[in-house]
């Protein structure tokens, strides 16, 4: 029996330990208690599945490689959740630079459906949410639905507080005329 079937309870310290020295099925573990929150932040990120898959697999690579960092000075989640984070905005900005080189700025928002229901369901926020232009999709979603502040969003997108601020009121702004 190896170390990693001697676990009997889901005993993260002791994956986390095991994945940092290299044990392929102790990171396994690891993703399976953590992969569906992850890709739920890279989707909410990046409003397209097979873009959220393809984030998704980037920062479990990038927790491969920097798991051995971890020094468990916060929860794991948390520091994960920072990690998913940030390379899910990397990806997306190097993305928008490819694509910027193609498709000229003013067309890329052109289509912006209006919802006109009442009562608004979690998914449909998510598809209105998905329409935002694509900075402010990314403040609104790190501030409402991920709970950071202002500063936080500031650093991670290296942008002003202000226009952190400003991104998000717009944002709401936006969601509240799509609601009407």
């Amino acid at each position: 029996m190896s170390d990693t079937d001697k676990a009997t309870a889901f005993d993260e310290a002791y994956y986390i330990a095991k994945a940092s020295e290299g044990c392929q099925k102790a990171f396994q573990q690891l993703y399976l208690q953590h992969h569906r929150r992850v890709y739920g932040i890279c989707f909410r990120l990046s409003s397209n599945h097979d873009q959220a898959q393809e984030i998704t697999q980037n920062c479990f690579v990038r927790l491969w490689d920097k798991l051995a960092t971890f020094k468990g000075e916060s929860l794991f989640s948390t520091w994960l959740h920072q990690l998913c984070v940030r390379q899910a905005i990397n990806d997306l900005k190097a993305q928008q630079r490819f694509w910027q080189r193609f498709i000229p700025i003013d067309n890329q928002h052109d289509a912006t459906a209006q919802c006109s229901m009442p009562e608004i369901e979690c998914h449909q926020l998510d598809k209105l949410i998905a329409q935002l232009p694509q900075r402010t999709k990314i403040v609104f979603v790190l501030c409402a639905i991920e709970g950071y502040q202002h500063e936080e969003v500031g650093q991670l997108l290296n942008i002003a507080v202000g226009t952190s601020k400003a991104q998000f009121h717009r944002a709401k702004q936006m969601l509240q005329e799509m609601l009407k």
